[in-house]
């Protein structure tokens, strides 16, 4: 009698996903911020042209929670996102889940996420959904957190030594915050500059024709910004 064999099916190979590891150029690398804390990074619209030109018939979808919305739950409360790409034959990537985080980088809670954090974390998925299955711009991924492509970012403050007798609120900035405030509103389009200026003047009682950089110069500018850049870009 011979022995039984188990005649299984072979298993279906893997799609095979566009590989643009080697796309990228210096033309498609933006730069923000300045010093210690300058990044580069592709923005989003970049990230789109580039799926058009090497990748055609690709597109970005977020798959949807289960009350029909673009937004998850997580077990503590906080929201994320969870994108995936299809293909021009039906193919599918693995969902790829993105946390829906504030300007600094901590997560939203479920409850509290408006439009301009899912359309942020859209964008933001995108990119890194595109760099995890695809290798589009890993090299940058490589070497930085999870970069917002959208928006500008303030990096949390280095302790430094306190000034006696000053209020933490008006501790004054270190070199490298200064510097990458600074960059940032040098970032802004002109229109949203002339905003930016005015909400300052208005929330710290300056004269409407004073200087902002000269005025930004502590901690308590750096938390306004922290708050209110994301009005402005």
């Amino acid at each position: 009698m011979q022995p039984e064999t188990n005649n299984l099916p072979q298993s279906s190979p893997s799609p095979q996903f566009p590989n643009l590891g080697n796309v990228i150029t210096t033309d498609d690398v933006s730069q923000k911020g300045t010093g210690s804390y300058k990044a580069d990074y592709v923005n989003w619209c970049r990230t789109m042209h580039l799926l058009h030109d090497h990748a055609p018939g690709w597109q970005f979808c977020l798959a949807y929670y289960v009350d029909n919305s673009h937004v998850w739950k997580a077990p503590n409360g906080t929201a994320y996102v969870v994108g995936y790409f299809t293909g021009p034959n039906s193919e599918r990537t693995p969902d790829f889940p993105q946390a829906i985080m504030d300007n600094r980088n901590n997560a939203v809670a479920y409850e509290k996420v408006s439009a301009r954090d899912l359309t942020d974390s859209h964008r933001r998925c995108l990119c890194t959904a595109a760099a995890a299955q695809f290798g589009l711009a890993w090299q940058l991924w490589a070497r930085e957190d999870v970069e917002n492509p959208h928006r500008g970012e303030l990096a949390p403050a280095k302790p430094a030594a306190k000034i006696k007798g000053i209020a933490d609120a008006d501790q004054p900035l270190s070199k490298n915050d200064r510097e990458l405030c600074l960059g940032l509103v040098k970032e802004l389009t002109p229109d949203n500059l002339a905003r930016f200026c005015t909400a300052f003047r208005r929330d710290f009682n300056l004269g409407s024709d004073a200087k902002v950089a000269p005025s930004l110069t502590s901690k308590r500018h750096q938390d306004w910004m922290n708050a209110n850049l994301k009005n402005y870009v």
